[in-house]
């Protein structure tokens, strides 16, 4: 009651003078209810300030101007009448209320997409963003001067080469999207029209196998053949899976059902299957390897071994090695065995032999075991005779006069398989013909020996002296001759190995050398003149 009778006052100060504050109000303080005396003179015209009074004054001013410009602009809108834009608080005005802006309604189909009320889908694009309004007003006041086009009716003056530009600016780059599944379709269409392709190349191929008998069959039938050849037949089982079946030909069981696989044949080790190769170009050969000097090589062993010695001596200084013994011998023995050699000279010296042959003895243990064994040797000697011919065979062809004789034919046989050599030798009446194919290196060494180191008449003189005289000896030693007819390159050899044939007759010889193709090594032989 105190409360609300200090405010009263308070009120009643400010409406007597004006000039007095009013009283604040704690936010503690709850609203008093007005009474029906107090509305009456809220209601009150006379009530009314100042300041409400000009407020009204300015909007029906504003509302003045609005209806003199629509009715000069003939439109349909209602005026609003003068005499109630003045009117005082609590009284309508004459202006009609504006509608509130709606938006369309929001329309999706099944997809999600947005269509209009007709079903049509709406295809949004986003305006212009707009600037200052000052630069609006420039832009539309303006005009767009469109560039004339250049006619030339001339052709002669008209460069075809040279773009003609049309004057406008030209547009920035942008981004280019590329639309879903266009290469996978483009793909698609690719294969499409290989196998086609594939498929006319087939049927092409098997119209000049067949000849005249491809008219006669219609081009269904055709297809149905080439169907026939490409068609595979699925198996029941297959192949990896037959291994650990109980029953290799089939799964067992219905679909879906448990396989009947056999655990007997599982085991714990895992199969690695031998990689192989993809057929390729051969690689390049590898770089060769540089050659050093003698003085080089020296000087290499020296830095080796030296380097060798430092990091021995540096284990030893660590304790990782126990040190090695002093290398004492005769010379030094009296210089490291100072004390011990004066006092027992003879014992010392028997100690500093029996070291001297025990070092000796590591010796030549050491050498011994690095010497390779007779295997070893063959192998790499057969090795060395393999690499001969990897890149290109040697081809000799020789002449004898004859071959008859078991001692020389042995001993061509001989070196033949021991060079590792190709060919075959035949022994005809007329003439008899070596062919052999190998390295250059195991061919020269086979040339001395028929050449050379081969006495073709030995065997023969022998066994005139003994029926003939010297004079028919010297007769078969003109006649029996060896001479190298030919000698050439080939890729790869042309005999699987060496071995000696006997022909009767020309026509034998020339068929054995058919086999081979190589008939025309009977030609050059048969036509080969004695020097």
């Amino acid at each position: 009651p105190a409360a609300a009778a200090g405010s009263a006052a308070g009120e009643g100060a400010e409406d007597g003078d004006g000039q007095s504050k009013r009283q604040r109000r704690s936010k503690w303080d709850t609203a008093q209810p007005l009474t029906a005396e107090e509305i009456a003179n809220q209601n009150d015209p006379s009530r009314i300030s100042k300041d409400a009074l000009a407020k009204a004054q300015r909007m029906a001013a504003i509302q003045a101007q609005i209806s003199q410009q629509i009715a000069s602009l003939g439109t349909s809108v209602g005026a609003v009448d003068p005499a109630k834009s003045f009117a005082i608080p609590g009284v309508t005005p004459g202006l009609p209320k504006p509608k509130t802006f709606m938006p369309a309604p929001l329309i999706l189909d099944k997809e999600g997409r947005h269509v209009d009320a007709s079903g049509k889908e709406v295809t949004l694009r986003a305006a212009d963003l707009s600037t200052l309004k000052a630069n609006q007003r420039e832009l539309r006041a303006i005009p767009l001067i469109e560039p004339e086009q250049v006619k030339t009716t001339d052709s002669s003056i008209v460069d075809p080469r040279m773009g003609v530009t049309s004057g406008g600016r030209m547009k920035r780059p942008t981004f280019t999207f590329v639309e879903d599944q266009r290469y996978i379709r483009r793909a698609e269409r690719f294969r499409d029209k290989m196998a086609v392709q594939e498929f006319n190349e087939q049927l092409k191929k098997m119209k000049e196998d067949k000849g005249k008998e491809a008219d006669k069959e219609t081009l269904a039938e055709m297809n149905l053949a080439l169907l026939k050849q490409k068609r595979e037949p699925v198996p029941e089982v297959e192949w990896w899976d037959s291994r650990v079946l109980q029953d290799p030909k089939t799964y067992g069981g219905e679909e879906g059902a448990p396989v009947a696989a056999s655990t007997d044949r599982v085991t714990i080790y895992i199969e690695h299957p031998v990689p192989i190769e993809p057929p390729s170009e051969a690689a390049e050969p590898p770089p060769l390897p540089m050659f050093l000097t003698k003085k080089e090589r020296k000087k290499l062993r020296r830095r080796t071994r030296m380097e060798r010695e430092l990091q021995r001596q540096e284990m030893v200084a660590r304790g990782f090695i126990k040190a090695p013994e002093p290398k004492v011998k005769i010379s030094n023995m009296m210089r490291v065995l100072s004390a011990d050699a004066t006092a027992d000279p003879t014992k010392i010296e028997a100690e500093v032999k029996k070291q001297m042959a025990t070092r000796l003895k590591n010796h030549n243990d050491r050498n011994q075991a690095r010497k390779k064994t007779a295997e070893e040797k063959r192998g790499k000697k057969l090795e060395k005779l393999a690499k001969e011919t990897e890149v290109e065979t040697t081809v000799h062809l020789y002449k004898v006069s004859d071959l008859t004789n078991k001692q020389n034919r042995y001993k061509v046989d001989v070196n033949a398989q021991y060079y590792r050599l190709h060919g075959v030798a035949i022994v005809s009446d007329a003439a008899s013909l070596i062919c052999v194919e190998g390295g250059a290196k195991s061919l020269a060494k086979f040339q001395k020996l028929l050449l050379r180191r081969i006495k073709w008449n030995a065997a023969d003189k022998a066994e005139g002296d003994e029926d003939d005289d010297d004079s028919d000896s010297d007769k078969e030693e003109e006649t029996n001759l060896c001479q190298l007819v030919w000698q050439g390159k080939l890729i790869k050899p042309n005999f699987p190995d060496f071995k000696f044939e006997v022909a009767r007759t020309e026509g034998q010889a020339r068929d054995l050398l058919r086999r081979r193709n190589v008939e025309h090594y009977w030609d050059l032989v048969k036509n080969f003149e004695n020097e």
